[in-house]
């Protein structure tokens, strides 16, 4: 569903997407550097979503796994932030890949899977974020990732307005389907898209 006072057109997709593309590619690198296997990320699928994420749109048929993370910075008033959602079996075979073991044998996010997956999400959100200081021209950071796993409709409205990203991250032969939510405020997205060139959209946007 597209926010009514802040509609999103096509070209302005097409340009968020290719600020996407780079933070997916930092993304990849980064985590490639941290598992030391090579990771891929896909070309993005990109909606605005105004209010709760719909939930034929996000990964897998069962419990998913939500890690968040403040956005420091973009603008004064703050409420920005970002978060990977995954479904709860896939985080688990990823945290098993990552960790080189057996996936059959750890059904359950304890403290160890837990570290591991608040690791990947502060890489895959520091990586999108670092790519949006850079467009804002503005030092903005991330905060600490809080992980929160339960059933769908739980995670699907712990999830606020803003950009959903659905992506695919692959290594080892596996291909594993995730969502990058960036939520935004009005402020912060008139701000992207006066960035991104779309000057006159932006200023009735505001």
């Amino acid at each position: 569903m597209i926010q009514q006072n802040l509609p999103v057109t096509p070209q302005q997709l097409d340009a968020i997407r290719e600020v996407v593309n780079i933070g997916a590619g930092h993304a990849a690198t980064n985590l490639s550097q941290l598992t030391g296997l090579t990771v891929m990320i896909s070309v993005p699928r990109i909606q605005w979503v105004s209010g709760p994420a719909p939930v034929d749109s996000l990964p897998g048929a069962g419990e998913l796994v939500l890690i968040s993370v403040p956005i420091v910075g973009v603008t004064e008033a703050g409420g920005e932030e970002a978060a990977l959602i995954l479904a709860k079996e896939t985080a688990l075979r990823m945290v098993a890949l990552m960790m080189r073991r057996d996936p059959s044998r750890h059904t359950e996010i304890g403290t160890l899977e837990q570290s591991a997956l608040n690791e990947m999400g502060n890489i895959v959100c520091a990586a999108y974020v670092g790519v949006l200081g850079t467009f804002l021209n503005r030092g903005v950071m991330i905060g600490t990732p809080v992980l929160t796993a339960g059933d769908r409709g739980t995670v699907a409205r712990a999830a606020v307005d803003g950009l959903l990203i659905e992506t695919d991250f692959s290594f080892l032969d596996s291909t594993f389907e995730g969502v990058f939510v960036l939520s935004h405020t009005d402020a912060s997205f008139v701000s992207l898209l006066r960035a991104l060139g779309f000057k006159d959209v932006a200023e009735r946007a505001s």
